[in-house]
Protein backbone atom coordinates (compact mmCIF):
# COMPACT_ATOMS: atom_id res chain seq x y z
CA UNK A 1 0.00 0.00 0.00
CA UNK A 2 1.54 3.51 -0.86
CA UNK A 3 0.30 5.06 2.28
CA UNK A 4 -3.36 5.69 1.00
CA UNK A 5 -6.24 5.10 3.19
CA UNK A 6 -7.42 1.79 2.43
CA UNK A 7 -10.21 1.53 -0.31
CA UNK A 8 -13.14 -1.09 -0.16
CA UNK A 9 -15.30 -2.31 -2.59
CA UNK A 10 -18.56 -3.40 -1.72
CA UNK A 11 -21.17 -4.83 -3.39
CA UNK A 12 -25.13 -4.42 -3.23
CA UNK A 13 -28.23 -6.12 -4.79
CA UNK A 14 -30.09 -4.51 -2.41
CA UNK A 15 -31.59 -7.70 -0.82
CA UNK A 16 -31.08 -7.45 3.12
CA UNK A 17 -28.57 -9.39 3.05
CA UNK A 18 -26.54 -6.98 0.85
CA UNK A 19 -27.87 -4.18 3.17
CA UNK A 20 -25.85 -5.81 6.00
CA UNK A 21 -22.37 -6.19 4.36
CA UNK A 22 -22.71 -2.48 3.36
CA UNK A 23 -23.69 -1.51 6.98
CA UNK A 24 -20.41 -3.63 8.14
CA UNK A 25 -18.25 -1.69 5.09
CA UNK A 26 -19.58 1.38 6.62
CA UNK A 27 -18.69 0.59 10.38
CA UNK A 28 -15.15 -0.70 9.29
CA UNK A 29 -14.54 2.25 7.38
CA UNK A 30 -15.53 4.59 9.50
CA UNK A 31 -13.01 2.70 11.86
CA UNK A 32 -9.78 2.85 9.93
CA UNK A 33 -10.55 6.22 7.88
CA UNK A 34 -11.18 3.91 4.62
CA UNK A 35 -12.63 4.89 1.14
CA UNK A 36 -16.05 2.66 -0.41
CA UNK A 37 -16.75 2.37 -3.47
CA UNK A 38 -20.38 0.94 -3.34
CA UNK A 39 -21.30 -1.01 -6.92
CA UNK A 40 -24.06 -2.83 -7.85
CA UNK A 41 -24.16 -4.46 -10.99
CA UNK A 42 -27.09 -5.24 -13.39
CA UNK A 43 -26.50 -8.35 -15.03
CA UNK A 44 -26.87 -8.90 -18.32
CA UNK A 45 -28.86 -12.02 -18.08
CA UNK A 46 -31.19 -10.51 -16.18
CA UNK A 47 -31.35 -7.56 -19.15
CA UNK A 48 -32.18 -10.36 -21.27
CA UNK A 49 -34.99 -11.94 -18.95
CA UNK A 50 -36.41 -8.72 -18.28
CA UNK A 51 -36.84 -7.64 -22.20
CA UNK A 52 -38.45 -11.32 -23.01
CA UNK A 53 -41.00 -9.92 -20.31
CA UNK A 54 -41.11 -6.89 -21.96
CA UNK A 55 -40.25 -4.89 -18.87
CA UNK A 56 -38.88 -1.40 -19.38
CA UNK A 57 -35.01 -2.07 -18.80
CA UNK A 58 -33.94 1.53 -18.82
CA UNK A 59 -36.70 2.44 -16.31
CA UNK A 60 -35.26 -0.33 -14.39
CA UNK A 61 -31.82 0.82 -14.13
CA UNK A 62 -32.84 4.36 -13.63
CA UNK A 63 -34.57 3.44 -10.67
CA UNK A 64 -31.78 1.12 -9.39
CA UNK A 65 -29.34 4.06 -9.83
CA UNK A 66 -31.22 6.40 -7.49
CA UNK A 67 -31.37 3.13 -4.93
CA UNK A 68 -27.89 2.98 -5.22
CA UNK A 69 -27.34 6.81 -4.96
CA UNK A 70 -30.26 6.97 -2.01
CA UNK A 71 -31.18 4.09 0.17
CA UNK A 72 -28.12 1.30 -0.22
CA UNK A 73 -25.69 3.97 0.15
CA UNK A 74 -27.57 5.37 3.33
CA UNK A 75 -25.26 3.42 5.82
CA UNK A 76 -22.08 5.05 4.40
CA UNK A 77 -23.61 8.57 4.46
CA UNK A 78 -24.78 7.74 8.07
CA UNK A 79 -21.37 6.65 9.03
CA UNK A 80 -19.73 10.23 7.32
CA UNK A 81 -17.16 7.69 5.04
CA UNK A 82 -15.91 9.13 1.64
CA UNK A 83 -17.55 6.97 -0.91
CA UNK A 84 -18.84 6.72 -4.68
CA UNK A 85 -21.00 4.85 -6.04
CA UNK A 86 -20.78 2.72 -9.52
CA UNK A 87 -23.43 1.31 -11.64
CA UNK A 88 -21.69 -1.43 -13.84
CA UNK A 89 -23.80 -3.65 -16.20
CA UNK A 90 -22.75 -7.08 -17.34
CA UNK A 91 -21.49 -10.54 -15.46
CA UNK A 92 -21.62 -9.47 -11.90
CA UNK A 93 -18.71 -11.48 -10.96
CA UNK A 94 -16.42 -10.34 -13.62
CA UNK A 95 -17.88 -6.57 -13.35
CA UNK A 96 -16.98 -7.12 -9.63
CA UNK A 97 -13.21 -8.15 -10.39
CA UNK A 98 -12.30 -5.98 -12.57
CA UNK A 99 -13.43 -2.73 -10.90
CA UNK A 100 -11.56 -4.25 -8.10
CA UNK A 101 -8.12 -4.15 -10.19
CA UNK A 102 -9.36 -1.11 -11.89
CA UNK A 103 -9.60 0.80 -8.81
CA UNK A 104 -7.11 -1.10 -6.84
CA UNK A 105 -8.85 -2.16 -3.47
CA UNK A 106 -7.74 -3.51 -1.21
CA UNK A 107 -10.68 -5.27 0.39
CA UNK A 108 -13.62 -6.94 -1.38
CA UNK A 109 -17.02 -7.15 0.91
CA UNK A 110 -20.26 -9.24 -0.47
CA UNK A 111 -22.83 -10.60 1.47
CA UNK A 112 -22.95 -14.57 1.36
CA UNK A 113 -26.25 -16.13 1.20
CA UNK A 114 -27.70 -18.73 2.75
CA UNK A 115 -27.45 -21.42 0.05
CA UNK A 116 -26.57 -25.02 0.92
CA UNK A 117 -22.96 -26.24 -0.17
CA UNK A 118 -25.26 -28.53 -2.90
CA UNK A 119 -26.36 -25.44 -4.34
CA UNK A 120 -23.06 -23.44 -4.49
CA UNK A 121 -21.64 -26.45 -6.66
CA UNK A 122 -24.59 -26.82 -8.35
CA UNK A 123 -25.58 -22.84 -9.25
CA UNK A 124 -21.70 -21.29 -8.51
CA UNK A 125 -23.27 -18.60 -6.36
CA UNK A 126 -21.04 -14.87 -6.63
CA UNK A 127 -19.49 -15.44 -3.12
CA UNK A 128 -17.91 -18.74 -3.97
CA UNK A 129 -17.01 -17.56 -7.72
CA UNK A 130 -15.30 -14.54 -6.53
CA UNK A 131 -13.64 -16.25 -3.47
CA UNK A 132 -11.84 -18.89 -6.17
CA UNK A 133 -11.39 -16.09 -8.36
CA UNK A 134 -9.99 -13.05 -6.68
CA UNK A 135 -6.72 -12.04 -5.85
CA UNK A 136 -7.47 -9.54 -3.73
CA UNK A 137 -8.78 -10.46 0.01
CA UNK A 138 -12.68 -10.77 -0.23
CA UNK A 139 -15.00 -10.15 2.90
CA UNK A 140 -17.92 -12.82 2.85
CA UNK A 141 -20.67 -10.75 5.61
CA UNK A 142 -23.02 -13.75 6.43
CA UNK A 143 -27.25 -13.58 6.48
CA UNK A 144 -28.40 -13.61 9.74
CA UNK A 145 -32.28 -15.27 10.12
CA UNK A 146 -34.00 -12.13 10.15
CA UNK A 147 -32.48 -11.37 6.84
CA UNK A 148 -34.10 -14.51 5.74
CA UNK A 149 -36.81 -13.53 6.78
CA UNK A 150 -37.45 -15.93 9.95
CA UNK A 151 -40.14 -14.44 12.46
CA UNK A 152 -38.06 -16.17 15.40
CA UNK A 153 -34.81 -14.43 14.83
CA UNK A 154 -33.97 -11.94 17.34
CA UNK A 155 -33.64 -8.68 16.34
CA UNK A 156 -30.34 -6.98 15.74
CA UNK A 157 -30.67 -3.40 14.82
CA UNK A 158 -27.23 -2.93 14.95
CA UNK A 159 -26.31 -5.63 11.98
CA UNK A 160 -23.73 -6.76 14.37
CA UNK A 161 -25.06 -10.13 14.56
CA UNK A 162 -25.69 -9.74 18.44
CA UNK A 163 -28.74 -9.99 19.95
Amino acid sequence: MSGRPLRLLVATDGSLAAQRAVRWTADFARRTDAEVILVHVVSTIGEWIMSAAQIDFIRVEKERRLLLEGAWSEPLREAGVRYRTHLARGEPVKCLLHLADEDDVDLVVIAKTGRSAAGDFLLGGNATRLAHRSSRPLILVPELKQDLGDPRAPADPSGTGQP
